[in-house]
């Protein structure tokens, strides 16, 4: 199926693996994510990838937990890369019929930027768009895409 060249090299994708295993643990949500950026890296597009797991997220839903009595928060840092971004992905593993704990934290830590504004005066993720990826044996996969897609379109 032959078509126009596209040219995607401007657009930057973040894939943010909610795995429960930290690195260099083998993941296997980390594995089909892989399969995921490969095919964003082959149209241009330049991917970060960051392993949720790896990181010190404080609970809550602020922008910066350390403003709320937390001694710790790598979200800030971690926020600026996924603002860097387009293209957002989601990878979540199913635990117990239903997405990792880890996915919870990263949901509510995206949640605690969606009131703010860029620029032009419109929400920090306008003009962005968003998926999941979910690993698991069919013990909840449609619950999760579900539950995190939903999540993810509420978001402003």
């Amino acid at each position: 199926m032959d078509g126009p060249v596209r040219d995607f090299s401007q657009l930057r994708a973040a894939f943010v693996n909610c795995t429960l295993k930290r690195s260099p643990e083998i993941s296997h949500t980390q594995g089909l994510m892989d399969v995921s950026a490969a095919i964003m890296r082959a149209h241009g597009v330049t991917v970060d990838e960051i392993r949720a797991v790896d990181h010190d997220l404080a609970p809550g839903v602020q922008p910066d937990m350390t403003e709320h009595g937390w001694d710790r928060d790598d979200w800030p840092q971690l926020a600026e890369r996924v603002l860097a971004a387009d293209i957002l992905i989601l990878g979540a593993p199913i635990w117990l019929g239903d997405k990792s704990s880890v996915c919870t934290r990263v949901v509510e830590r995206l949640y605690s930027l969606s009131g703010r504004l860029n620029d032009a005066g419109q929400y920090l993720y306008y003009g962005r768009v968003a998926g999941v990826v979910v690993t698991g044996n069919e013990d909840g996969v449609k619950h999760v895409a579900m539950s995190v897609l939903y999540s993810l379109q509420h978001l402003r």
